[in-house]
C-alpha cells in the first residue's frame, strides 16, 4: 500500500473530526473522500498533507511514517478549492513557484513549466495573470503548480467547488485523464456524489468522522453496506409503510425502506408489462429534467419518485398510472438488506 492511515483520531475541542480512521491506497490510484459537509473529509486530507497533526495514529506514505515530517518534506502537492494563486504573478510564474523555492536551475524550470502548460492545455496563456483567466483555467494553473515539483502524492480539496456546473463536468473528465497520464497517487475531497462516482477509482464515504464504506464507484452505488451509505448515495428517499407496496412484506427488524427512482417503472394503464406486480397510483407532480422527466406518484399512500424517458408517451399530473417497484433496500440502525419484488418471480421476470 502506498498511503496508509492507521487508527487516526483528531478532535477540535469536543468535536471529533476523525474517529479511528484507517484505510490504505494503492500506488497510482485516484481516491475520492465523499461525505456531507462537516463529516471530517478535509481534516483527513490536511493530516495527510501535514497541515494538521493527528492526536493519535499513524500517517504512512510509501512505507515511511510521516507524522513528524513538515509539509514541505512529505512530497505532497496540494490543490485548494479557491485556487490560492498569486494574483500578481503570471501563469508561468505561478506554476514555477515551487521549483523556485527548491532553487532549481532556470533551464529545468523553463522545461518543466512548459511541459505542464502543454499537459494542462494552457498554451498561449503563459503571460496572463489570474484575473485574466476563467475559473476552469485557474484550476488548471493550480493543478500544474501542484505537479511542478514532482510530488509523490497529490491532494485536492473540493477542486471543482468554485467552478460553474458546465465547466465542472468538463474538468472532471480532464482531471481523471490527466492524473492517469501522470500516474500520480491522488486523493480528492468532495461532497458531490456524481463527481466522486465519475472521477474516482475508489470512494471512501465519511460520516461523523468515521468511515462508512470503501469500494469502487460501482460497489458503493449498487451495494451500500451501511444505512448511511444507502440513504446518502443516489437519489434516495425513505418510506416507513413499504408493506403497502405490492410485492413487499413488512419486516419488523427493518422499520424503513430506501427507494431510488431507477428501482421503479411508471407506465400508462394501457401499457402495463407486468400487471400482477404493478400497482395503481396517481401522479402528483411532473418535473422536466432535460433528458428525462421525474414523476412524483402516490401509490397507496406511499410517495415515490420515478424517471421516465422523454421518448415515452407523456404522463400528466392527476393521471392514474401503474407503478412497478422492482426492488428496495431495507434498513435499520445497523444493517442494509436488498429485497426484490416477490411477485416478479411469479411472472417469470428477471431484474438485474
Amino acid at each position: 500500500m502506498y498511503v496508509e492511515l492507521r487508527g487516526i483520531n483528531k478532535k477540535f475541542g469536543s468535536f471529533k473530526a476523525s474517529d479511528d480512521i484507517s484505510f490504505s491506497i494503492d500506488k497510482g490510484k485516484l481516491v475520492g473522500l465523499l461525505g456531507p459537509s462537516g463529516s471530517g473529509k478535509t481534516t483527513i486530507l490536511r493530516m495527510i498533507a501535514g497541515l494538521e497533526p493527528p492526536d493519535s495514529g499513524d500517517v504512512i506514505v510509501d512505507g515511511v511514517r510521516v507524522n513528524d515530517a513538515p509539509p514541505g518534506e512529505r512530497g505532497v502537492g496540494f490543490v485548494f478549492q479557491n485556487y490560492a494563486l498569486f494574483r500578481y504573478m503570471t501563469v508561468f510564474d505561478n506554476i514555477a513557484f515551487g521549483l523556485n523555492v527548491q532553487k532549481r536551475d532556470k533551464k529545468h524550470i523553463k522545461e518543466r513549466v512548459q511541459e505542464l502548460i502543454e499537459l494542462t492545455g494552457l498554451s498561449g496563456m503563459e503571460k496572463r495573470r489570474p484575473h485574466q483567466l476563467s475559473g476552469g483555467q485557474k484550476q488548471r494553473v493550480a493543478f500544474a503548480r501542484a505537479l511542478a515539483p514532482n510530488p509523490r502524492l497529490l491532494l485536492l480539496d473540493e477542486p471543482f467547488a468554485a467552478i460553474d456546473a458546465k465547466v465542472r463536468k468538463e474538468l472532471r473528465a480532464w482531471l481523471k485523464n490527466t492524473i492517469s497520464k501522470v500516474g500520480i497517487t491522488s486523493v480528492f475531497v468532495t461532497h458531490d456524489q456524481d463527481e466522486a462516482i465519475e472521477v474516482a477509482d475508489e470512494i471512501i464515504i465519511i460520516n461523523n468522522g468515521r468511515i462508512e464504506q470503501k469500494g469502487s464507484p460501482s460497489e458503493i452505488y449498487k451495494s451500500p453496506t451501511t444505512p448511511f451509505a444507502a440513504r446518502f448515495i443516489g437519489q434516495s428517499f425513505a418510506v416507513s409503510n413499504y408493506d403497502a407496496l405490492r410485492g413487499f412484506e413488512k419486516d419488523d427488524n427493518f422499520p424503513e425502506a430506501i427507494l431510488r427512482p431507477e428501482f421503479i417503472t411508471v407506465s400508462k394503464l394501457n401499457a402495463l408489462l407486468y400487471p400482477n406486480s404493478t400497482q395503481d397510483g396517481v401522479v402528483e407532480n411532473v418535473f422536466f429534467r432535460g433528458n428525462l422527466s421525474e414523476l412524483r406518484v402516490d401509490v397507496a399512500g406511499v410517495k415515490i419518485s420515478a424517471y421516465r424517458s422523454l421518448e415515452d408517451d407523456e404522463i400528466y399530473v392527476g393521471e392514474k398510472v401503474g407503478a412497478l417497484i422492482y426492488q428496495l433496500f431495507l434498513v435499520n440502525d445497523r444493517e442494509v438488506k436488498l429485497i426484490r419484488n416477490s411477485l416478479l418471480r411469479d411472472e417469470n421476470s428477471v431484474f438485474i
